[in-house]
């Protein structure tokens, strides 16, 4: 199978400056409407921002159709309802955030006005991403991917840039007066810090806290892409099977990866003849990263036994048992009505026909695994839009020097959540300056250097192999470190500048 380099097109690498500029332009258009909205109240300015969260919210997360009406069977009408139900839902977080940042007054003076706009902001966005087990998707960090604001990403996380994308825009709309803007007061100190937090981050290094470890990996990427109404089906599954076991054994990787549930059975229900072909070619030297759905025991005498969502990793030299934990990852971070039902739920899942929709959760740090000189943590699909949780992995000595990802977003079609997925991977080897291989059913499977940079990929909805060779890297990042905490206490810091400010005026205009 030829190995496909980069590809240039709509999920080009390049493409984030764009996207960075077009959301900017949209925080900057928000920031503007609330200088002008000044005089109205803060539940008119939350009301504003709500209707900004709904089209934000309701366009990019418009894919959530796809997988409830098309895969799921739900009716049209009742999945395009959940959809907007759901953006309306996370337009609560930057409406209280306006509202609030309103109600305290500082946007009556500029640049205080958008530093509490900004920590407002930010403190909605790490909100989003923590009540109800977190849905961070979106978040404004990921579109400055590509632009200065990025280099930021290693100290403050995707949150931290996002608040940066936040305080710029603010300041740009606090140049252009409005009627409640405050009059007498010059857009020097506005302009002069709009233009510092553009050029400083060029000033970050990519690589001042990380370093090279070991020799390259050579890891060859599977794309099976199984369609996903006909992936449970058990002559496609065999299918399956068989496919991703023939691009095992033609490649002499030192490591190969296949994506999320590329197995839809446990493995101990193999088929014979393919089991055995895989662990021949194991035990000829090359490991095997396979995802599949484990079987753990009850948690209780007499109880149900439960599945995992699992990554079996077999390694020359040892016996498979896909029941020992020391061999597997399995997901941590389940994904709501997906892999788990939220209480109170279940009718809502019940109207889908989705199988496998109850997973055991595995525990928040899992010991990576040692192929040649590189230590692999494993996420699974949507847990890399966690990079708080990510980070645990590369603490110690034995911390992870590469970070791999199986997923399988079939469920969402030829849609744009497979670029957005990209740009959260794109994202998390930025905070970690930990290089990403990702492994995928119908894309986006791509290597990721640990700056950021995509240095090969397959064209999504197509079958594939990949052929790298990954350079780990050790050492850890201030965001490793501290993680969201930076990004939440500089908001709190920006807030209380804000609110100081605003009562300074208050004091001065009494006067």
């Amino acid at each position: 199978m030829a190995t496909r380099r980069a590809e240039r097109g709509r999920f080009a690498p390049g493409a984030g400056a764009g996207a960075g500029t077009r959301a900017g332009a949209a925080l900057a258009a928000l920031a503007l409407g609330l200088v002008h909205a000044a005089s109205f109240s803060p539940l008119a300015q939350a009301g504003l921002a709500a209707l900004f969260g709904m089209g934000w919210f309701g366009a990019g997360l418009a894919w959530l159709h796809i997988s409830m009406h098309v895969y799921g069977g739900m009716p049209w009408a009742m999945a395009a309802a959940a959809v907007l139900l759901f953006a309306a839902y996370l337009s609560l977080y930057p409406a209280l955030a306006v509202g609030l940042a309103a109600r305290w007054g500082a946007a009556r003076a500029p640049v205080a006005g958008a530093l509490g706009l900004a920590g407002a902001w930010t403190l909605g966005e790490l909100a989003r991403g923590w009540v109800f087990t977190g849905f961070p998707w979106l978040a404004v960090g990921y579109a400055q991917l590509g632009g200065p604001l990025d280099r930021l990403a290693p100290l403050v996380g995707v949150h931290g840039v996002g608040a940066a994308a936040a305080l710029l825009a603010a300041l740009l709309a606090a140049l252009i007066p409005g009627p409640g803007a405050a009059r007498g007061r010059t857009g020097v100190p506005a302009a002069l810090l709009a233009a510092a937090l553009v050029a400083a981050p060029l000033a970050v290094p990519r690589d001042a806290w990380t370093r090279p470890h070991g020799t390259p990996l050579s890891i060859r990427l599977v794309q099976g892409n199984v369609e996903q109404d006909m992936k449970f089906r058990p002559e496609r599954a065999v299918a399956a099977m068989r496919d991703y076991t023939q691009r095992f054994v033609d490649g002499q990787a030192a490591l190969t990866l296949l994506p999320e549930i590329a197995w839809t059975v446990p493995w101990d229900r193999t088929p014979p003849a393919i089991a055995q072909a895989v662990l021949e070619h194991v035990a000829r030297g090359h490991a095997l990263a396979l995802g599949v759905p484990t079987v753990l025991p009850p948690a209780t005498p007499g109880g149900r036994p439960a599945y995992a969502n699992s990554v079996l990793m077999m390694r020359p030299g040892t016996a498979v048992d896909p029941y020992d934990a020391a061999q597997r990852y399995d997901k941590h971070h389940l994904v709501p009505f997906g892999e788990f039902v939220p209480w109170g739920f279940r009718w809502f899942v019940d109207l889908m026909t989705i199988p496998l929709g109850d997973f055991a959760r595995g525990a928040i740090v899992q010991p990576p695994f040692t192929v040649g000189d590189q230590r692999i943590a494993f996420n699974i699909c949507y847990e890399d839009l966690f990079g708080e949780e990510l980070r645990l992995a590369l603490h110690g000595q034995a911390g992870a020097t590469v970070l791999a990802n199986v997923s399988n977003i079939a469920w969402f079609g030829r849609s744009h959540a497979l670029p957005q997925h990209l740009a959260i991977a794109r994202m998390r080897t930025l905070e970690t300056g930990r290089p990403m291989v990702r492994s995928t059913n119908t894309g986006v499977t791509a290597a990721i250097d640990a700056s950021g940079r995509v240095t090969a990929m397959l064209e999504p909805n197509t079958d594939g192999v990949l052929e790298v060779r990954v350079q780990g890297t050790t050492g850890l990042t201030p965001f490793v470190r501290l993680g969201n905490a930076t990004a939440f206490m500089l908001s709190l810091a920006a807030i209380v500048v804000a609110v100081v400010a605003a009562r300074a005026g208050r004091g001065a205009r009494s006067r």
